[in-house]
């Protein structure tokens, strides 16, 4: 019998970030290709991020590109096409063209949000952006979102019985070393303004007064040289603070595999946070702050702890309590490995895509 068609669309590393990690995965899914024929629409910027959801010429290229080869993909037996969904207006408006190409060629259209902030970018445009995008939602059989608290991104524009959740997961963590030092608090995304390096570094600056056996571990990508030259002058006296370039593959689960905490504080949206399952599937508890589908994922002085913002005062009282408290800190770790392999593992995770994409195809 032959298998509905699924066009997965998506860029791939580099850079290493979500949107191109998740189409990986997505690509990699076992039972994806056990009940669908899969192409892959590559919408790869192999740019450094700094690109992403910027107006030139190699963007503008490189969507008339997309928009070429899409047409190609579209011709023959119709299916679905799997497209997770941009929040800057150039990206979208690639996005929303695809949808209304697939939509005229008898294509079920499903949208995935991986991010939170939709519903801000669709309010924050004119009129007639507003009328486009809302046109164009409207043709899309179902759209999914990273959690609960997510639903309302598509407010207005996509029925509510057409949103679902389809949450991320993670494979596990196969470091095969695993010499932890719990006094390690390690940071580990890019290091970025929006993400709450320097309300971090503050954090750190003040546990190290308070326990200074703690060390400290910023691990990516600068957003630009004059934060890295901030940060870097005010930890100049402080030898247990470290610098370190992105890690990814073996490196970054031996990394967080011997590793204390995950301290993930971002200050702006969030979806679903890869680097906080990697953190779970490796044992580690997480002092992290609520946005998007983090508290979701993380159990509230269960698994770690879910601050409202990143205040460095708050973030210092709950590392001193994880750095101090031994046995703490090893029911903390037992339970996010737990959460992790009860939920978040990527088996799971490709289940749930597969189900839901399954379903879209019956309809």
């Amino acid at each position: 019998m032959t298998k509905p068609r699924l066009i997965v669309v998506g860029p791939l590393p580099p850079p290493v970030h979500g949107v191109t990690v998740s189409t990986s995965l997505v690509l990699a899914n076992p039972r994806l290709r056990e009940h669908f024929a899969v192409a892959h629409l590559d919408t790869s910027d192999h740019r450094d991020g700094a690109n992403i959801g910027r107006w030139d010429l190699t963007n503008v290229y490189l969507g008339v590109r997309n928009l070429i080869w899409l047409v190609r993909l579209l011709r023959g037996g119709r299916g679905v096409i799997y497209l997770p969904i941009s929040q800057s207006t150039g990206a979208f408006l690639r996005d929303s063209v695809f949808i209304r190409l697939a939509r005229l060629a008898g294509w079920r259209i499903a949208i995935h949000l991986r991010g939170s902030e939709f519903g801000d970018f669709y309010k924050s445009q004119r009129a007639p952006y507003r009328w486009w995008a809302r046109t164009a939602l409207s043709r899309v059989s179902a759209a999914a979102v990273m959690g609960e608290t997510l639903r309302d991104a598509f407010s207005g524009l996509v029925p509510d019985e057409r949103i679902v959740v389809v949450s991320n997961g993670t494979p596990p963590n196969n470091a095969a070393e695993r010499n932890r030092d719990t006094q390690c608090v390690l940071v580990l995304t890019n290091l970025r303004r929006r993400k709450g390096v320097i309300e971090a570094v503050e954090a750190a600056q003040f546990t190290l007064r308070k326990v200074p056996s703690a060390r400290f571990l910023f691990v990516g990508s600068w957003e630009d040289e004059a934060l890295e030259r901030e940060l870097k002058r005010s930890t100049d006296d402080t030898p247990r603070i470290e610098f370190l370039p992105p890690v990814s593959g073996p490196a970054k689960e031996l990394l967080l595999a011997s590793a204390g905490i995950l301290l993930f504080t971002p200050r702006e949206p969030e979806g679903h946070p890869r680097v906080i399952l990697e953190a779970m599937a490796a044992g580690l508890p997480v002092v992290t702050t609520d946005r998007g589908a983090i508290r979701e994922t993380v159990n509230h002085g269960v698994t770690g702890y879910v601050l409202k913002d990143p205040d460095p005062a708050e973030i210092t009282s709950r590392l001193v309590e994880l750095l101090e408290n031994p046995d703490l800190h090893r029911r903390m770790s037992s339970a996010a490995l737990s959460h992790y392999e009860a939920k978040y593992t990527q088996t799971a995770a490709d289940t749930r895509l597969a189900d839901w994409l399954g379903n879209v195809a019956a309809r």
